[in-house]
């Protein structure tokens, strides 16, 4: 679904940073997402949770994982601002908790809001998303 969601806005690459922030349960699939937006950009790197390090990047793709963040300040020392002023493509996992932050770039950056969910069988996802 990565692959597939980042190509409806992979026109505005360059022009616009794009931003999937993530929302969804633990083991959802949020790393399995950001795998295809890498595919998509045509990135070989090995694309891995970012959950220690907080941020990983590769070329133009910025992975984030705030499920260990301790508070917004230590988000905001990430470089989001940076990062979106380089128009560079973003996912965000656990997004949610970082919401306010995110908003705040509405007008520089397309933001996509996407949320994974566990359907009735734990092997199959339900994914839906809104630009707003």
């Amino acid at each position: 679904m990565g692959k597939e969601l980042y190509q409806k806005f992979a026109n505005y690459l360059g022009t616009r940073a794009i931003i999937f922030a993530l929302t969804g349960e633990m083991g959802t699939g949020k790393t399995a997402f950001t795998k295809g937006v890498a595919r998509a950009m045509g990135i070989t790197e090995e694309v891995t949770s970012p959950t220690y390090d907080l941020v990983n990047h590769y070329g133009s793709l910025v992975h984030m994982d705030t499920w260990r963040l301790e508070n917004l300040e230590e988000f905001e020392g990430l470089g989001l601002e940076e990062i979106i002023h380089d128009k560079s493509v973003v996912v965000i996992e656990w997004a949610d908790r970082v919401a306010d932050i995110i908003r705040q770039y509405n007008e520089e950056a397309i933001v996509i809001w996407v949320k994974i969910e566990y359907k009735d069988k734990q092997n199959e996802r339900e994914i839906s998303w809104e630009n707003k």
